[in-house]
């Protein structure tokens, strides 16, 4: 043989052997595989729950969960009807226009008022304590004072025509005789002293008198 044809046979010889050598690393793989998805296989089907294993609480809890109502039950539950409300009671009319009104009670009748007085001076009681018509009143914003200031007053109205016209303030009166104010005159003269509800007037009388020295003053 010549040298030639050795190396020739030897390369077909070395490509034969490479790809005797790749067919079997494919069967290999292909088997191998195979036998490995096998063996998975069994030792998943080992680890199954086996009869007297206590089961995890995961899985009871997953298995615990009540199945989803279905479409019906939800539907009939939705339009379920409601329940009927109670009839309203009847309202006889006739008997409650029957019934008879509440009386009204009658107010109480307005405080009195003191009214205007005129007419003759029967009485000087003091200087700021008249009668007149048989009633009795008081001078408005003074105290009075007895005698002798009294009869002074006394004779004063006696000379103006005895014809008196009083006026009501609260539960008092200011009087007036031909114009002249009782009241003022007396603070004037010194023949009364001022009172708690003395106007301001009255009180520039009491202050004339004692400067001057009248009546209680002197």
């Amino acid at each position: 043989m010549s040298t030639d044809q050795r190396w020739r046979w030897a390369g077909i010889v070395s490509v034969v052997g490479i790809g005797g050598v790749l067919i079997t690393d494919i069967v290999a793989n292909v088997v191998g595989g195979y036998i490995s998805d096998q063996i998975k296989t069994w030792q998943v089907s080992d680890e199954a729950p086996q009869a007297g294993k206590q089961v995890p609480a995961d899985a009871e809890t997953v298995s615990s969960i009540p199945p989803a109502a279905s479409e019906g039950q939800v539907t009939m539950a939705a339009v379920a009807p409601k329940p009927a409300s109670a009839p309203m009671p009847e309202i006889d009319i006739g008997e409650t226009s029957k019934q008879r009104p509440r009386p009204i009670m009658p107010l109480p009748p307005p405080e009195s008022q003191p009214k205007v007085l005129s007419g003759t001076v029967e009485q000087v009681i003091d200087t700021a304590t008249l009668q007149i018509r048989g009633e009795t009143i008081e001078l408005a914003g003074i105290k009075g004072l007895g005698s002798p200031y009294r009869d002074q007053l006394a004779k004063f109205i006696e000379e103006q025509g005895s014809q008196i016209r009083c006026e009501p303030i609260d539960a008092r009166y200011v009087c007036f005789v031909k114009n002249v104010d009782l009241g003022l005159a007396a603070l004037t003269n010194g023949a009364a002293r001022p009172d708690d509800d003395a106007t301001p007037q009255y009180r520039q009388a009491a202050d004339e008198a004692r400067r001057n020295r009248r009546g209680i003053f002197q």
